[in-house]
C-alpha cells in the first residue's frame, strides 16, 4: 500500500471526500430537524462528547483493523467519520436527542450509521469487509457496525454520568 492509498484511498481522490462531506452536511439537514441547535446548557457535554469519541473511535478504528474486526479506513476517511461524522455530527444528533425515548434514541443512531457507511462505502469503496464476526457478507458487516453504533446513546450517557463527577457542567440523563 503506497502512501495515497493510506491516506485517502485506492483510487480515491479529495473530490470523492468533498462528496461525502456534502452527503455529511445533508444528513445534517435532516438531524436538525429534530433540533436547530445546542442548547447553551449543553454546549460543555457536545465539546466532550465530541472530543471523546472522535479522538477514542479514531484510535478504536485502527485497532480494530489490526485486530482484523474492521477493514482498514484510509486515514482521511477515518478521520472525516470519527471526528467529523462521529464526534461533531452524531454529538449534534446526541444533543437533540438524549430526552427521547432509548428505542428512537438507537433507532436514529444505528439508521443515520449505517446511511453514512454505505455512502463511505460507495464513494470510497471502505467498509468492504465481507463478514461481522462470524456472519458473512458485506451486508452483514454494514449492518453490524450500524446496529453496534446505535448503543451511542447508551455508552454516551455511561460516561457523561461518570464525567460530570468530575467536570462541572455536564449533562447526563
Amino acid at each position: 500500500m503506497n502512501l495515497s492509498d493510506s491516506w485517502l484511498g485506492r483510487g480515491n481522490t479529495l473530490d470523492d471526500y468533498a462528496l461525502l462531506l456534502l452527503f455529511y452536511a445533508a444528513l445534517v439537514v435532516v438531524i436538525r430537524y429534530g433540533s436547530h441547535r445546542v442548547e447553551p446548557s449543553f454546549r460543555r457535554t457536545y465539546w466532550t462528547l465530541a472530543l471523546g469519541w472522535g479522538v477514542g473511535t479514531f484510535v478504536a478504528n485502527y485497532v480494530l483493523y489490526r485486530l482484523g474486526w474492521m477493514s482498514f479506513l484510509p486515514w482521511l476517511n477515518n478521520f472525516m467519520h470519527t471526528v467529523i461524522w462521529i464526534g461533531l455530527c452524531l454529538g449534534f444528533l446526541y444533543a437533540g436527542a438524549y430526552k427521547r425515548p432509548w428505542l428512537e434514541q438507537f433507532l436514529l443512531f444505528a439508521i443515520f450509521s449505517f446511511l453514512v457507511k454505505a455512502a463511505e462505502h460507495q464513494l470510497l469503496g471502505t467498509w468492504e469487509l465481507d463478514h461481522f464476526f462470524s456472519l458473512k457478507g458485506n451486508a452483514a458487516y454494514l449492518l453490524g457496525w450500524s446496529i453496534l453504533d446505535g448503543l451511542y446513546p447508551t455508552i454516551s450517557v455511561i460516561g457523561l454520568r461518570i464525567l460530570r463527577r468530575f467536570v462541572a457542567g455536564i449533562v447526563a440523563a
